[in-house]
């Protein structure tokens, strides 16, 4: 709030002391300051009619607020009532907010003293009486005294704007209609009043063509707040609409709603612009920054201020990410500091900024930042959180420094970190020249443990840590999972999983013991998730242990199911029907290997296997498809109906087409599973080698495909290879928004338009994006058997030639 406004208030209240012509100079100063405001605002235009001396100039416009309610004072004390209540009807209209204690003071101002007159409670009709009133606002034309129409029309405007205490008001406008003898309106109120409280009328359906704001809720739009910025009053959309966008932007389930959108990222743009300029109050900002972190890479733009005051558009994806490195780059100091700027940052925004900069901007130097702000400025320890964040970044980097210090400090209890720590590190910082730290597999295995304990033990945690405890040991698991696949152990995740499940591969003698304890393990997995169930599946799936896949799988699965009768019902992801077609394709593979066996040909081990390889990837896609049927049923024959909304379902993505059509063409034999061998309608003159992964170039497929194009319209010759199955399958990545590999285009010529050509429609993209990588995401590597996609997700770490390594490491030593 300017300076200006206190002054202005004091002026005000020293002109209402004067007693000849001191309201004409209070309205004087109110005019002046609602001046800048009716420049801007037509609609503030009516506020105030005093135009009898010239108005005083500002630099900057004022808020009238302050100054609006000492003038309503000055005119009650000096029994200018309805001047009074012009002026506070007025600030109403407009979208200012009138104080309690004013509306009170200037209902019972209005109530006239004790009538004299005999017979005070007759009812008699009013002069002006219509017929069928329908609402409040109809009843103000009616009253005949003028403090009933005035307190009527002060009820009905305070109530349409939303103010406070309207019980006290009721009570008020019932006493003045009484008393002024007008019983009939008094009654008709109450009456409509009570009818709307108890059956409010519903809500016309939001037309995203209109503006939304509520005009007969809240008032002609008013710029009396935020006068010199008019762009910024939009914002008639919550967060919370936001959130939802972020949590459906890969599933897809949400419709692209460009206004909503751009409302949100407004929204949004006045907090990270509050942030930038440490004006924010606030000490938990965590989930604020993640929510600026996951916006979509898109191109709406929003107003933000600079440190001048002036309004400037910018592109609210690159603002929020400068808005985070400036707050890395510059965090708020631990030292004194005034009432309205941001706190110190907390450890879990410390941690929050950690994964920023390491996920996002893959710069070690951004977190090393945030690390010596954490432990030397704020004199905070990092705890458990932050370690698996080091571990997860380090891993997902192939930084192994930064790995093997996170690990050290995850694997050894607190009292023993001191001894393992480099007595010539002065912080925690990631930079630094690190030893490699060795850590034996029993120190990992006993943390592990540890883990799964904790797991198990939930159950006997109070109820109000119960959810986070198990949340935090879950995050530790999966994260130990994810580096031992790093490195190259994904088989030691097979005993991590029979650890943490005894059932699946211990089957007790008695039935009825192993359905006990089926149900106990069922009835723990659920409060996980599907995220450490896709984990471990993946690991099991390196580790090419498809037996124990299939057993984890189908475990998975009757988890799900037990989830749909908890207040907190949740499907599996994409990913796992993704993964499970990856163990199909293995067994197949195994299948062909087997074949030249002859001992495992003769006992019909490879039809065995490919048979069951064929039955699980029916089964994935065919439950994929009825999964919200079936989910459906399910709760409403046991009545929890009540929870269905919460169920988000997988939808194909291009990992899931391309792993589908991989395995329905090597089941087809149309490509060689054990060296994916070329067909023949791609070779020249030589074969691939074998054992050698053979690739088909871009060049070949464009000559297959103009041949196959020439045949059929020379000759009428349709391209062989064409099935049934694969139609489907077609049909389906088509209607997803997909596009057919490019190997297989050349099949449906003649048959399939869509399928046959290749779309160059720009699809509109809500995907989030990390920081670090390029403007416009680049396509993944051409794969003839693969279905384009674009990489939105993962690290962007190609290749390098041995020449690019050496320069990297001298670049390295130097910083």
């Amino acid at each position: 709030m300017p300076a200006q406004t206190s002054p202005a208030h004091r002026a005000v209240n020293l002109s209402l002391q004067t007693q000849v012509v001191g309201s004409h100079d209070a309205l004087h100063i109110v005019n002046s300051l609602l001046l800048p405001t009716i420049e801007r605002d037509p609609d503030a235009a009516n506020f105030l009619n005093v135009t009898s001396y010239p108005a005083i100039t500002f630099n900057r416009p004022v808020s009238p607020r302050l100054v609006s309610h000492s003038l309503v004072h000055g005119l009650i004390r000096e029994k200018r009532l309805k001047d009074a209540s012009t002026l506070a009807l007025a600030m109403m209209r407009v979208g200012m907010p009138v104080h309690t204690q004013t509306l009170s003071v200037l209902m019972e101002s209005l109530k006239p003293p004790k009538p004299v007159q005999k017979n005070v409670f007759k009812a008699k009709l009013p002069r002006n009486f219509r017929p069928n009133p329908k609402r409040v606002d109809d009843l103000v034309g009616m009253a005949e005294h003028t403090s009933t129409r005035l307190a009527l029309e002060l009820f009905t405007v305070a109530r349409r704007t939303g103010q406070k205490n309207m019980r006290g008001l009721l009570s008020t406008l019932i006493a003045i209609c009484v008393i002024n003898t007008e019983l009939v309106i008094a009654c008709l109120a109450f009456a409509m009043l009570i009818k709307e409280y108890s059956h409010p009328p519903p809500s016309p359906e939001r037309d995203t063509t209109k503006s939304t704001w509520n005009t007969e809720r809240y008032g002609p739009r008013s710029l009396l707040f935020l006068p010199q910025w008019p762009h910024l009053i939009d914002l008639t959309t919550p967060l919370k609409d936001y959130f939802r966008y972020l949590t459906t932007l890969h599933t897809g389930s949400l419709g692209f709603d460009q206004d909503t959108l751009d409302a949100n990222l407004q929204a949004l743009a006045i907090l990270a612009n509050l942030l930038d300029v440490r004006k924010l109050h606030l000490e938990m900002i965590s989930a604020l920054l993640s929510l600026m972190y996951n916006t979509p890479r898109i191109t709406s733009q929003v107003w933000v201020l600079d440190k001048a005051g002036n309004a400037r558009r910018e592109v609210a994806y690159q603002y929020f990410h400068d808005v985070l490195v400036r707050l890395i780059e510059s965090p708020p100091p631990s030292g004194k500091r005034s009432r309205a700027s941001t706190p110190p940052f907390c450890l879990e925004t410390c941690n929050t900024l950690i994964h920023y900069a390491l996920r996002h901007c893959h710069s070690q130097l951004l977190a090393n930042k945030v690390l010596v702000y954490l432990t030397q400025e704020r004199k905070l320890k990092p705890d458990e959180v932050t370690y698996n964040i080091l571990l997860r970044s380090g891993t997902l980097l192939r930084e192994d420094g930064l790995a093997s210090l996170a690990l050290s400090a995850i694997t050894h209890p607190e009292e023993d970190r001191k001894q393992h720590r480099p007595k010539s590190e002065p912080n925690l910082s990631i930079i630094s020249p690190l030893g490699a730290l060795t850590h034996s597999k029993s120190e990992v295995a006993r943390r592990i443990a540890s883990v799964i304990k904790t797991i198990h033990s939930i159950h006997l945690e109070p109820s109000e840590t119960r959810t986070d405890k198990l949340k935090h040991a879950l995050y530790i698991l999966t994260t130990l999972i994810m580096h031992l696949c790093s490195k190259g152990h994904p088989h030691y995740v097979k005993a991590i999983i029979f650890a943490l499940f005894p059932i699946l591969h211990r089957r007790p003698s008695s039935f009825k013991e192993y359905v006990m304890q089926r149900r106990k393990a069922i009835r723990l997995a659920t409060r996980f998730g599907y995220l450490p169930f896709s984990v471990m599946l993946n690991s099991l799936v390196k580790a090419q242990a498809f037996r124990e896949a299939r057993l984890l799988y189908s475990f998975a699965v009757a988890v799900e199911r037990r989830s749909f009768f908890t207040s907190e019902p949740w499907t599996l992801g994409i990913e796992i029907y993704t993964i499970m077609l990856k163990a199909c394709e293995g067994e197949c593979r195994h299948a062909t290997k087997l074949e030249s066996m002859p001992a495992a040909v003769a006992d019909g081990r490879p039809a065995e296997v490919r048979l069951k390889a064929v039955r699980l990837a029916l089964r994935l896609y065919r439950r994929l498809n009825k999964l919200p049927y079936f989910a459906y049923n399910l709760m409403r024959r046991f009545g929890h109906l009540r929870n269905v909304h919460k169920l988000v379902f997988p939808k194909p993505d291009e990992r899931f087409a391309g792993a589908l059509i991989k395995v329905l063409l090597i089941l087809s034999k149309q490509i060689d599973p054990t060296t994916v061998a070329i067909p023949d309608i791609f070779l020249k003159h030589r074969k691939p080698r074998s054992r050698i992964q053979a690739k088909i170039s871009a060049s070949a497929v464009s000559e297959t495909y103009a041949k196959a194009q020439k045949e059929l319209r020379e000759d009428g010759k349709l391209p062989e290879g064409y099935t049934q199955q694969l139609q489907f399958i077609a049909r389906g990545i088509i209607n997803a928004g997909m596009e057919v590999p490019p190997a297989l285009r050349h099949l449906f010529l003649g048959r399939d338009k869509k399928a046959a050509g290749m779309s160059n429609e720009e699809k509109v993209s809500l995907k989030v994006v990390p920081w670090a990588y390029p403007a416009e995401p680049k396509k993944g590597a051409w794969h003839a058997w693969t279905v384009p996609n674009i990489r939105t997700r993962g690290l962007l770490l190609n290749r390098m030639t041995r020449a690019q390594r050496a320069r990297f490491s001298r670049e390295r030593r130097a910083v």
